[in-house]
């Protein structure tokens, strides 16, 4: 299970830094493009757009295993270690459920994605719309190891 989960991090952690370049190289070549050769290409744009949503999807999943989330814990802090597990536990418990409400939702985003195409690069809709699913799934298997963590750790 643990080269498991490591090979799913350090394949996320190549892919956000790919996605990352790719992403500022698309955006560089489309304003050279647009000021100094005065062409427009909509394909580096969108092609830079889906890159940055499945950079940030993949990347949210990394913040989530760092615990690198914004959240308000100085009240947190001040309770006794036992009520702070239940604490995270709750909201483990509330996040899981709302990451699983929104992965329903995007079974149905790609199933319409399936029937539309991108207007650049005429890909099917249903490949960027991927990003979503899999994202969520991502920093849910993050949050649970996350999770369990904190309640494993000694009061």
């Amino acid at each position: 299970m643990d080269k498991t989960l490591d090979i799913i991090r350090k394949i996320t952690n190549w892919l956000v830094i790919i996605f990352f370049i790719y992403m500022v190289l698309a955006v560089f070549y489309q304003v050279l493009g647009r000021y100094v050769f005065h062409y427009k290409l909509g394909i580096a744009a969108e092609t830079a757009t889906y890159s940055q949503i499945w950079m940030v999807l993949l990347a949210s999943g990394i913040a989530m295993r760092k615990n690198m989330h914004v959240g308000v814990d100085i009240l947190l802090r001040t309770l006794k270690p036992k009520i702070q597990k239940i604490i995270v536990t709750i909201s483990s418990i509330v996040t899981i459920v709302f990451l699983l409400m929104a992965l329903k939702g995007t079974i149905m985003l790609i199933s319409v994605g399936s029937e539309s195409t991108s207007p650049a690069l005429g890909i099917p809709m249903w490949i960027p719309y991927l990003s979503v699913p899999i994202g969520i799934l991502y920093i849910t298997l993050e949050l649970v190891i996350l999770t369990l963590t904190k309640l494993k750790q000694k009061d």
